[in-house]
């Protein structure tokens, strides 16, 4: 399966390739990034960005691996990562994100956010999203509001062992219809 490239004002978004991996790599392994997720590993694997990529890859040959780098416009750094996790039925899908700290507080993270949002709407047809952030990062949580997303109460997820084995979160939803009727 063929990924697009998706643009903004100030992004590019590109389907996130093995070459791009050492980029994510330099934003991942960091503890101020890892400690807000539920699977990024700290410390992160000398090579994991590759790997990562990689395995990305690999699930686009059978229908997933939905996941951009984003690139900011004149210097093409790549300054995060965000991708949608199709749920089995196909018609769901959760939304994910991870930017570099450098970048953080600008707005980077809510503009990919909404083009990824568009598209899944318009390209793939889907009928919702869903998100959540750690309720000890509420700089996130305003992402996924500012994009559009209604939240929906709070739940416990799983994290790696390393940080406890679960976290609070703010969920987020977005319909279908709730998307084609917001103001724009």
């Amino acid at each position: 399966m063929t990924i697009e490239t998706l643009t903004t004002q100030r992004l590019r978004l590109e389907p996130l390739e093995p070459r791009h991996g050492r980029a994510v790599e330099a934003y991942a392994r960091l503890w101020e990034v890892a400690r807000y997720t539920a699977e990024v590993s700290h410390p992160y694997p000398p090579g994991g960005g590759i790997l990562f990529a990689e395995a990305v890859v690999a699930e686009r040959r059978h229908g997933g691996g939905h996941v951009w780098v984003a690139l900011e416009k004149g210097s093409d750094e790549a300054i995060g990562s965000i991708g949608l996790d199709l749920f089995e039925d196909g018609r769901a899908a959760e939304l994910g994100y991870i930017f570099a700290p450098w970048r953080w507080g600008r707005g980077y993270a809510t503009e990919a956010a909404r083009a990824v949002i568009d598209h899944a709407f318009e390209a793939l047809g889907l009928d919702a999203l869903h998100s959540h952030a750690a309720v000890i990062n509420p700089a996130s949580c305003r992402v996924l509001a500012r994009a559009g997303l209604r939240r929906i109460g709070n739940v416990s997820f799983e994290v790696l062992p390393e940080r406890g084995g679960s976290m609070i979160g703010e969920c987020y939803r977005l319909t279908r219809g709730e998307w084609r009727d917001r103001p724009r």
